[in-house]
């Protein structure tokens, strides 16, 4: 980890997320079921992303997206509407929060994804640097991601 200490809980990931990038909807999926479940652990808008929501990989999530990040562990950044759009079958939903540009960042430990940060704002907030920053906190999360559902 470089020296840098791990968070405790996933309340401190979303304040540095907030601090670091800033958002409108912070959530982190944790996958379980021997990678076959991506469930919700955290959500900065628990009406719309309650806690707890979960996700067939195989069936309700972008293939793209599923081998992108969680199987070579690469960060997706959707910079526009139209690139969340393609991906996301809740568009629209993210759409009606103000959400037109997303970073989506593997959280891996020992080489094995246990999760993911997604990072959402307004068309435009985020870009390449933004990403790296996210990836950072990213590399800090396992732990409280652990925690989370264990």
């Amino acid at each position: 980890m470089n020296g840098v200490e791990s968070f405790t809980d996933l309340a401190a990931v979303q304040e540095e997320v907030r601090r670091e990038l800033g958002f409108r909807l912070f959530t982190v999926l944790a996958l379980e079921d021997e990678g076959r479940i991506l469930t919700r652990v955290w959500s900065s808008e628990p009406e719309a992303y309650p806690v707890g929501g979960r996700k067939q990989v195989a069936t309700e999530i972008s293939p793209d997206w599923v081998q992108r990040c969680l199987v070579e562990q690469r960060s997706f950044f959707g910079a526009t509407p139209e690139q969340v759009r393609q991906v996301f079958a809740d568009h629209e939903l993210i759409a009606a929060l103000g959400c037109g540009s997303i970073i989506n960042v593997p959280v891996v430990v020992g080489g094995e994804t246990v999760g993911a940060l997604n990072i959402l704002d307004a068309e435009g907030h985020y870009a390449a640097d933004s990403v790296r920053l996210a990836e950072r906190i990213a590399e800090r999360s396992a732990y409280a991601i652990e925690r989370s559902v264990g």
